[in-house]
């Protein structure tokens, strides 16, 4: 039996970090956990215009899409899959739910920013990489 983490975010990236994953499934004792992070929106700007009630129904909202779309990919596994949506800083939270959630591996789409916004942003990839104490596959 495996837990697997799989980040999505509804782009090609990450419906091929699935497709891997679902090679990766050998018994229906197999788990698939899709995670999708929003952001939190928790800035002055945004609280000005909207209600936070409004801002987690948009979060909700937008997670429910793009937790959909995957399952789409799924429909034909094995395995048990199971959908998370978590708040934050996507790197942390990833982290977090292969911790709590006590996974064998992350497998993970690689976005590609290049080397001048990386250095200036980061990468959601190099950030688990570093962080997390389980195996990471990433899928470029």
């Amino acid at each position: 039996m495996a837990k697997i983490l799989i980040p999505v975010d509804g782009s090609p990236n990450s419906d091929k970090a699935i497709k891997y994953a679902l090679a990766q499934v050998h018994s229906k004792d197999d788990v698939l956990l899709l995670l999708n992070v929003q952001p939190s929106y928790n800035t002055p700007n945004i609280k000005r215009f909207a209600t936070q009630e409004q801002i987690r129904a948009l979060q909700e909202d937008a997670s429910k899409e793009v937790l959909d779309h995957s399952l789409a990919l799924l429909k034909d596994t094995p395995a048990t899959v199971r959908t998370l949506m978590r708040i934050g800083d996507p790197g942390k939270e990833i982290c977090k739910e292969a911790q709590e959630s006590a996974v064998d591996c992350i497998i993970m789409g690689y976005r590609g920013l290049g080397p001048v916004k990386r250095a200036i942003l980061g990468s959601v990839a190099t950030n688990v990489l570093h962080e997390t104490t389980c195996p990471v596959t990433i899928v470029p």
